[in-house]
Parts: C-alpha cells; sequence; structure tokens
C-alpha cells in the first residue's frame, strides 16, 4: 500500500468514527432527560387483585376522578412481590376497551341474525331467573349445568347448588393440567397446585419438560425461576424446539414429540439401576418400590435411542446431574399438559420421578402450600339437597387424606364406594 492510500483510509475511518461517536453521543443524550411525570397516580389507591389470569397477582389501583389511572403491583403481595406482568399492568386496557359490554343484551329475532337490543339489569336477571324456572319445572334442575372457569366462576357455583343443579364443572381442567394432577394425585395424593408448589428459587437442578417459562406469563414462576439461576442452579430443558429457556440451559434435550414417557422411564432406569435415588426418603415414605424397580430395569437410554433421538450418554448425564442435586431437584411438573393421550401416565412418572430424587416436600423442591381459612359468609342459607338426593354417583371416588412424617407428604386412603378400600403406591408404568 501507498503511504497516499494509507493516509486516504485511515482519513475515513477517522472520519466515520466520528459521525459514530456523534451519532452515539445524541442518543446518551436523549436518555439524559428526564421522562415527564403522566400524572397518573391516583387520588385514592384501591388494593385488588388482577384476574387476567389464573395467578391472581395483588394489584394497588390508582383512581382519580372516578377512573382508573394505572394499575401496579402490591409490595405487600407475598405471591408477585409487587411485580406485575405487562397483561397485569395494562389491565385499564381492558376496563375501558371501546367493545366493551357494559350492560346486559338481549338477542332479537332469530338466532344467527345478530340483532341484540340493551336492556336493563332488572330486565336481564328477570329474563333469566324466568327460563331457569321453565326449565326446572319442565324438565329438573339437573338439566342445566355450568361450565365453569376462573374466580367469577365461583360466583355461578353458588347460584347453581342453590338452584339444586349437581352439574357443575371446569372444562379446562380436562384440556390443560387435568391430567397432570390426576398423576400426581395418585402418586402424592395431592395435585401440584395453582400456581405450581415448586420452590425453584432454592433449586440446584431445574427439570423443564416442555415448559415453557419466560415465554409465558406466569408471573411468579418466571420471577421464581430466574432466581433459581441467578442462584446456580443447573437448568436441563427437553423440547423439541430452542425455547428462550433452552437458551439458559446447561443441557438441552431437543426430543422427538410424543416420546417424553420414554425419556422419564429411562432416567428411571439410570437412577434406581445405579442406586442415585434417595435411599431413605424412599424407604420412609414410599410404596411400590420393587415393583418400579423391576419394571424400568428393561428401559435403559440405549432403548430410548431410537424412540426419543436422544444420545443415550446424554440421557444418562443428565440423570447423574439431577440425581447429584437431590433433594433439591426437581422435575417441572408442568401446566397445560393435554398433548399426546398418554397425559395422565406421563405425569406419573414426572411425579415419581420427584419421589426417587427425595424432593417432594422438600427445600428446593415442591413444597407443600397452606390457604387461610376465612370465616364463613354469614347467614348464608343452606344449599337444597342436589338432584338425586345429592348422594355420590356409584363409583365416585372419595379420597380422605392422612398426613405423613413429612411436613405436607400425605399417604392417602382412598375408599372407592360399594368396592374395598386400598391404597395408592408408586406403581409401574404401563408400556
Amino acid at each position: 500500500m501507498k503511504r497516499r492510500d494509507f493516509i486516504r483510509f485511515g482519513s475515513a475511518g477517522v472520519a466515520a468514527a466520528a459521525v459514530l461517536g456523534s451519532v452515539r453521543s445524541r442518543q446518551l443524550q436523549a436518555y439524559a432527560h428526564p421522562v415527564a411525570d403522566p400524572g397518573t397516580d391516583g387520588e385514592r389507591v384501591v388494593p385488588s387483585f388482577c384476574e387476567l389470569c389464573f395467578w391472581k397477582c395483588g394489584i394497588l389501583a390508582h383512581v382519580k376522578d372516578g377512573r382508573v389511572t394505572k394499575i401496579q403491583g402490591n409490595p405487600n403481595d407475598p405471591l408477585s412481590g409487587g411485580k406485575l406482568c405487562p397483561r397485569g399492568a395494562g389491565g385499564t386496557g381492558l376496563l375501558y376497551d371501546p367493545d366493551r359490554l357494559k350492560r346486559p343484551m338481549i338477542r332479537r329475532g332469530k338466532r344467527g341474525a345478530q340483532t341484540f337490543e340493551e336492556v336493563s339489569w332488572d330486565a336481564a336477571l328477570n329474563r333469566v331467573a324466568e327460563g331457569m324456572e321453565q326449565i326446572k319445572g319442565r324438565y329438573g334442575v339437573e338439566a342445566l349445568a355450568l361450565y365453569s372457569h376462573g374466580y367469577g366462576g365461583s360466583w355461578f357455583e353458588h347460584l347453581f347448588k342453590a338452584y339444586g343443579s349437581p352439574n357443575i364443572t371446569h372444562p379446562s381442567y380436562a384440556q390443560c393440567r387435568g391430567p397432570r394432577d390426576a398423576g400426581f394425585e395418585l402418586t402424592f395424593g395431592a395435585g401440584a397446585g395453582s400456581p405450581e408448589i415448586t420452590d425453584m428459587a432454592n433449586a440446584r437442578c431445574i427439570v423443564l419438560i416442555g415448559s415453557h417459562l419466560g415465554e409465558n406469563m406466569h408471573n411468579t414462576q418466571v420471577q421464581d425461576f430466574s432466581a433459581g439461576l441467578r442462584n446456580g442452579a443447573d437448568l436441563i430443558v427437553v423440547d423439541p424446539r430452542f425455547s428462550t429457556a433452552a437458551g439458559k440451559a446447561r443441557h438441552w434435550l431437543p426430543i422427538k414429540p410424543g416420546t417424553d414417557l420414554a425419556l422419564l422411564l429411562a432416567w428411571m432406569h439410570v437412577i434406581v439401576g445405579e442406586g442415585l435415588y434417595d435411599h431413605e426418603y424412599v424407604a420412609a415414605h414410599a410404596m411400590g418400590f420393587e415393583q418400579l424397580k423391576a419394571h424400568v430395569a428393561a428401559f435403559s437410554p440405549e432403548w430410548a435411542h431410537p424412540r426419543t433421538g436422544l444420545d443415550p450418554a446424554l440421557i444418562r448425564k443428565t440423570a447423574h446431574l439431577m440425581a447429584g442435586a437431590r433433594p433439591a431437584s426437581l422435575v417441572h411438573p408442568g401446566r397445560h399438559v393435554t398433548w399426546y393421550g398418554n397425559d395422565t401416565q406421563r405425569s406419573r412418572a414426572i411425579a415419581i420421578l420427584n419421589a426417587l430424587l427425595g424432593s417432594w416436600g422438600r427445600r428446593g423442591g415442591l413444597y407443600s402450600s397452606v390457604q387461610m381459612e376465612l370465616m364463613p359468609y354469614p347467614n348464608k342459607p343452606a344449599y337444597p339437597p342436589a338432584a338425586g338426593g345429592g348422594k355420590p354417583n356409584p363409583g365416585l371416588l372419595t379420597i380422605q387424606f392422612k398426613a405423613g412424617s413429612l411436613p405436607g407428604l400425605y399417604r392417602p386412603t382412598v375408599e372407592l364406594i360399594g368396592g374395598n378400600a386400598y391404597q395408592f403406591t408408586i406403581e409401574a408404568i404401563a408400556r
């Protein structure tokens, strides 16, 4: 390169640096200017809770001139710690949405014509009451069923019980976390909770199987998950997709969809076969271990490899990692688990794996939640007997829990009405 060319190129570089430096300087100056106060502080602050999802985080609603001006997290809420997700903080958008219905509307004309008339609350409630009385007189109260969801549904459940109908159900149970709760109840005698009873903040190893923490808005779960990672927890993520959580994992297992159960069996094969499980915990609190040991003996990582697409060495390494961190090692139960048709058995396998790690009822594992009992509503009349005499249907399971020797650990005694009493055990999972 000639000296003249060198000087020319060098001068161009200096000029470019000067331009970029000027742009960056203007950006920093823009950030340095204070943001004007939007004036959303209310004349009064009303404590409440957010119902935009099932987390029910505590909120403080600022009110000015009769309107909610902003929503903030309540720092006294032990669940959310005063933090809200974007959906909760934006709750005023729902409250003042121009398309929100504010008064009852009754259809006029044929169904499908989409012609509605706005009426008073008295007119609407009278219309509904008359219809309910007609159904009761013509078909009986059991002809009316309620598909309930969310906290607001509890008021309608109260109405239906007062009406006398026993037909109250929650379709979200079967569509979302029902198989999970059934699997955990079959194993531990209690469900995984809502919010989930996971002590991720104190865990040394966290295993996510199809759980997309960090991409959803499960507020405190994401907070606890982040705290666990900050505290040095190892993360194992099982997901066909390289999710946000997978990007923070020590090990990402890109499993073939629908083969989670094979991986869980292989993990149990390693942990049981190599004696890595919590011997004292299992001996004191589990039943059916020998049957489980015999069952998983055939499900080696090599057996799981062609089914899951995962390297047997990786299956062993992750099994060793989670077992080495026990009992502060938890396999997250997930939430929406209705996927492949074997979802209850998949959730049972997750519950059994947690039992082998000794994490149920342990710090850094799955804790026992306690709810504060409130006084009953005063002077509430008793509900009328449900249709059919109010007796359980034949074959209905009633569960009575007996406290075990660990806080929150239960050995359920389950009585089958019309049959023999028996106890649930940690059972082998059918192939």
